[in-house]
């Protein structure tokens, strides 16, 4: 069963959506975008490992002087006893120009189709982790707006509390003008006043800089507190491990493709071209086209960096799994943690509103022992600092549980827009 807890009875609403409005700004700071582009630019990796596989064709253009007549293809003799009964030119000449096209295809090259299936899974987990990383910095941002909505909870209670004492201190300085009362309560008062002052200015500082904060992540200057409606977060599997159960796969593709770089490589290669010249013999214009097609393979028979690429490797999916193994533990700590802590203080929640209710009815009546002379200041005080310290302690409860929910959400990799609202 679904239980929402509403806070409005708490926090000032901004707007409707505003807690939405400031997640969507998360998305669009340059860090997030940074992490979009790393995935990108895996993209491009893929698709260049994908692309290795097809036909390379180059162009290309020369010409050529030489000390010496060259010839511009090959001349078999029978070909050259015909040219010589016939009085036609010798394809040689001392310059030759040429125009042509070469051809490149893999036929068979293992470890190019094992790092394509290694870059697949290296692209899942950089989206797992641009991910995690936004979800990170959404956590932040309900950190952040819950000890904001405090600070601003407890400025208010403290004003309320300087609203109280004020009231109280003009009620007794009319005692003490008239002499019934002695002028040390009066003074006392007021220095509680000026106290209160004090702490309402440090919590403004305290204020401004959590606004800053929140402006780094979204770009939002906030003025007021944020009100939002928390859902429950659901229990499902460890978001952190995603990423790193990606790489494990990776890293089996990436051993593989190591090993399979002792196996033959087989490539299918084209060239031709048309060379222009003058025979040497008798200046005739030549233009001849001369080409090949051949299968070509390439065997490192002995090759032992390679055997520490693969032992590194091998390493490096090792230390995976025990980051795997390290990261479970850690999660499975911090979420037992949180779950025991948000049931003691949804406990302390409940006591500390009855607490709030038994105080203010406390303080109603100090006020009246304290303005019969019944009682002394420093006591009428302490009831004005408990009610204001309960209120405190309630905002406080809230923005601590607020916290943990996030944290929870983000262990979770759940979406922080549909936990809070």
């Amino acid at each position: 069963m679904k239980k929402t807890i509403l806070l409005s009875s708490i926090f000032i609403t901004l707007y409707a959506g505003e807690i939405s409005k400031l997640f969507n700004a998360v998305e669009k700071i340059p860090q997030t975008k940074l992490d979009k582009l790393m995935v990108k630019e895996i993209k491009i990796n893929k698709s260049e490992i994908k692309y290795s596989l097809y036909p390379k064709i180059s162009l290309f253009a020369s010409a050529e002087h030489f000390s010496s007549p060259t010839n511009i293809r090959p001349l078999p003799p029978t070909e050259s006893a015909k040219i010589k009964i016939l009085n036609k030119g010798y394809p040689f000449s001392r310059n030759i120009y040429r125009i042509g096209f070469n051809l490149s295809m893999p036929l068979f090259i293992k470890e190019i189709y094992d790092n394509k299936k290694k870059i697949t899974y290296i692209l899942k987990a950089a989206k797992y982790k641009a991910k995690i990383n936004l979800l990170q910095r959404q956590s932040t941002l309900v950190t952040l707006i819950s000890n904001l909505n405090y600070l601003f909870e407890l400025k208010k209670a403290l004003n309320k509390q300087l609203e109280s004492i004020q009231t109280t201190y003009n009620a007794i300085k009319v005692g003490v003008e008239v002499g019934r009362i002695p002028e040390f309560k009066l003074l006392r008062l007021k220095d509680a006043i000026n106290n209160l002052k004090i702490k309402i200015s440090d919590i403004n500082s305290k204020i401004e800089n959590i606004k800053s904060k929140i402006y780094i992540l979204t770009q939002y200057k906030i003025k007021r507190p944020v009100n939002f409606t928390i859902f429950n977060v659901q229990n499902g599997e460890f978001f952190a491990l995603k990423p790193l159960k990606e790489s494990l796969k990776a890293s089996y593709y990436d051993i593989k493709a190591k090993k399979d770089k002792k196996l033959p490589k087989v490539v299918l290669q084209i060239k031709a071209n048309r060379g222009f010249g003058k025979a040497y013999n008798n200046d005739d214009d030549l233009a001849i086209t001369y080409a090949s097609a051949g299968i070509y393979i390439n065997w490192d028979v002995f090759n032992k960096t390679n055997d520490a690429e693969i032992q590194k490797a091998k390493i490096e999916r090792t230390k995976t799994k025990l980051q795997i193994q390290k990261t479970l533990n850690e999660l499975t700590s911090q979420i037992n943690s949180i779950n025991s802590s948000l049931k003691e203080i949804n406990k302390q929640l409940l006591l500390s509103k009855e607490s709030i209710s038994l105080k203010e009815e406390l303080l109603k009546g100090a006020k009246v022992a304290f303005k019969l002379n019944r009682m002394t200041v420093d006591e009428y005080l302490g009831y004005e600092t408990d009610l204001a310290r309960a209120r405190a302690n309630l905002a406080n409860l809230i923005a601590v549980k607020n916290s943990l929910i996030a944290q929870k959400a983000f262990i979770y990799g759940k979406n922080l827009k549909k936990v809070f609202k």
